[in-house]
């Protein structure tokens, strides 16, 4: 592109530099910048004249994106060129992080676990909704850092009001997984799930491809009769097959189920290795509090 030596509109010195050399440079500042005001102040201040259209999604975009038209003047001569850019917010490290694993799952056609958060909600104390927030906070967290993750996903959402609530301390919105309103079986088609659950009378022998593994979104303080075979009943009321995970011989649990980050654990380190046996040993969960005192190993 030729030298059209730049008119500067603010009576700022702009370099008399090829154009060409002048949208390099815009475009990469545009990259680096994360507004569009931010932008077309810093054009300002160049001495462009450029002008902000409304934000809108453009194609090939994950986000909300702004297009700016930025306008060159030539000194006298009329002529003027126009350069489009498109800025979009940037993600935080820790988020684009969670994405990648998310992709890695998704791209490996790894195994779907949901939980099931509607069938519960309103069946718990406010310190059990507490606690169902903080678990799949961990839940998240430990996903997220296995060579081989899951697909997670949350449904029910629309019957979850409370621990949707509750969740905003461990700021879930930017969780990277799959949000449903609806429960399990009526996101998925109710061949391809398996609700686990500790009364259920099948074991868990493997993990089929196509499965969509569901945990049930509870906690139990109160570890009473009443709660015992409450996710097989939720399960069995929708046509659900349901199973359980094979401890006998391995494990026994003095509580009417594990914490779902218990499961999610002995399902990883099953997943990873294939041996039930070390996939139960090997799940830190059952080490620590709480399910440390509940359990007793043969």
């Amino acid at each position: 592109a030729p030298d059209l030596g730049l008119q500067p509109l603010s009576g700022t010195v702009v370099p008399r530099v090829p154009v060409c050399e002048q949208f390099t440079y815009l475009q990469r500042r545009a990259r680096q910048l994360r507004s569009r005001e931010t932008l077309h102040g810093r054009l300002a201040a160049l001495g462009y004249l450029s002008t902000i259209t409304s934000p809108s999604v453009l194609a090939g975009e994950a986000a909300p994106a702004a297009r700016v038209s930025v306008r060159v003047q030539a000194a006298g001569s009329g002529a003027e060129l126009r350069l489009f850019v498109c800025l979009r917010q940037r993600q935080p490290r820790r988020q684009r992080r969670a994405a990648a694993v998310a992709a890695r799952a998704e791209a490996a056609g790894r195994t779907v676990v949901a939980f099931d958060l509607g069938s519960y909600a309103s069946a718990m104390t406010d310190a059990e909704v507490g606690a169902m927030a903080r678990q799949l906070g961990l839940c998240y967290g430990y996903n997220r850092g296995l060579p081989q993750p899951f697909r997670l996903a949350l449904c029910g959402l629309r019957n979850a009001a409370p621990v949707a609530a509750r969740l905003e301390a461990h700021c879930w919105r930017s969780w990277v997984l799959g949000r449903h309103e609806e429960p399990p079986w009526g996101t998925w088609p109710a061949a391809s799930l398996v609700y686990l659950s500790a009364d259920a009378e099948a074991t868990l022998d493997r993990i089929e491809a196509g499965d969509v593994l569901v945990i049930g979104g509870v906690v139990d303080h109160a570890n009473v009769a009443s709660r015992v075979g409450l996710a097989r009943g939720v399960a069995e009321a929708h046509a659900v097959r349901t199973a359980r995970l094979p401890l006998d011989g391995i494990v026994s649990v003095r509580k009417t189920s594990l914490t779902c980050l218990a499961v999610l654990q002995i399902l990883a380190n099953f997943a990873e290795s294939g041996d039930w046996a070390a996939a139960v040993r090997e799940a830190p969960a059952l080490h620590c509090a709480p399910m440390r005192k509940y359990v007793v190993w043969h």
